[in-house]
């Protein structure tokens, strides 16, 4: 059996366990690649987290099948149909969990093929996407291949992900985080009714999606908030304050109600000087759309909506933001909000726009 010991972070309070015991657990037969993965190797783990093992058969054998599977051998089990995707079970007197997925080469080759289109569509449009809903990509097992590490089988594990690209998962993941204009939108009119209760659950949402985006600026290819504060906290030495206050407002929050309008406000300020660090590091990230192709992209996107007016202006000026220097913050954009006009600002939109025909309006593409 391989030995995984040496793969396994420094977790403080981690129970003990053996090694043979835990992969019992995995039902690995010859020619498998076993993989692990998950929070105990990445560092991010606590003493009550799963062993992450993949194994990944040359082909669909009894495993896989719900009446040939061993049940008996684990707590539980899940399926799709008749076939197994997923075992659990925890180790004898110890917090640990022994997580094990079933797959077989051909559907990572299928879900790898699938990244790469939904890469090359998130690469073509500037606004905030939800197509990794429908793209046959299984997020948080994309994420693990990009650090897994094969026990078994190195070569062939080699092999199969030779096309992925960690950059091209952290830019997929960037896409879903980050620039929800509607977030804003919504969080705006709550300010303006004075419920600042709910517009400050809106801006630490905003807050989080940003910080997420972030990270996965720097390479972080796992999309789960749950451990954002860790994943933050391997950010270079320079955005330790930065990080150190998104933590502190984002764990503890605001102490009265009081406190919520300053508390918005400083969000506001927050996600405002994470962008600007997001402008900062793309510029460096092979994987990442230009600032340039960005604009351009939102450009097409966003042209005249059918008429000139404060909305699209607003709308442009809050998402230039994530590659264009010359943006208001957004206090500015949310006291224009109030107001019911536009922010000032020297965005060429307006101007591109002027002469040219009007979008056809549907899927927001422009003719």
């Amino acid at each position: 059996m391989p030995s995984f010991r040496r793969h396994i972070a420094d977790i403080r309070g981690m129970d003990d366990f053996d090694e043979d015991a835990v992969l019992a657990k995995t039902h690995l037969v010859d020619g498998d690649i076993l993989m692990l993965s998950g929070s105990l190797v990445d560092g991010s783990g606590t003493p009550s987290s799963d062993f992450d093992f993949c194994v990944i058969a040359q082909s669909e054998d009894e495993r896989f099948d719900r009446a040939t599977f061993p049940r008996e051998d684990h707590m539980r089990y899940y399926t799709s149909g008749d076939r197994v995707k997923a075992s659990f079970d925890y180790l004898p007197d110890s917090l640990l969990g022994v997580d094990v997925e079933y797959w077989t080469v051909q559907s990572i080759s299928d879900m790898l093929a699938a990244h790469r289109r939904l890469y090359g569509h998130m690469t073509s449009r500037a606004r905030k996407s939800s197509s990794f809903a429908s793209s046959a990509v299984d997020f948080r097992l994309l994420s693990r291949l990009t650090y897994g590490v094969a026990l078994t089988n190195d070569a062939e594990f080699r092999r199969i992900t030779s096309d992925l690209v960690s950059g091209e998962v952290a830019y997929t993941a960037f896409r879903t985080a980050i620039g929800s204009y509607p977030d804003f939108r919504d969080l705006a009119g709550m300010w303006v009714q004075g419920d600042y209760e709910s517009a400050l659950v809106a801006a630490r949402k905003l807050g989080v999606d940003t910080f997420r985006g972030l990270t996965h600026a720097y390479g972080n290819t796992n999309r789960n908030p749950k451990y954002l504060g860790r994943f933050l906290s391997r950010l270079p030495e320079s955005l330790s304050g930065l990080s150190e206050r998104f933590r502190r407002l984002n764990a503890y929050g605001v102490p009265d109600a009081a406190d919520a309008p300053d508390a918005i406000l400083t969000w506001l300020d927050l996600i405002d000087l994470a962008f600007a660090e997001i402008r900062l590091v793309r510029d460096d990230v092979e994987a990442f759309v230009s600032r340039l192709d960005f604009l351009n992209l939102l450009k097409e996107e966003l042209h005249e909506t059918m008429s000139w007016n404060p909305e699209i202006s607003n709308e442009y000026c809050f998402r230039s933001r994530e590659a264009s220097d010359d943006v208001p913050p957004l206090r500015e954009l949310l006291a224009a909000m109030e107001k019911r006009s536009a922010v000032e600002h020297a965005l060429p939109l307006h101007r591109w726009a002027a002469g040219r025909p009007a979008p056809a309006g549907e899927n927001n593409k422009s003719v």
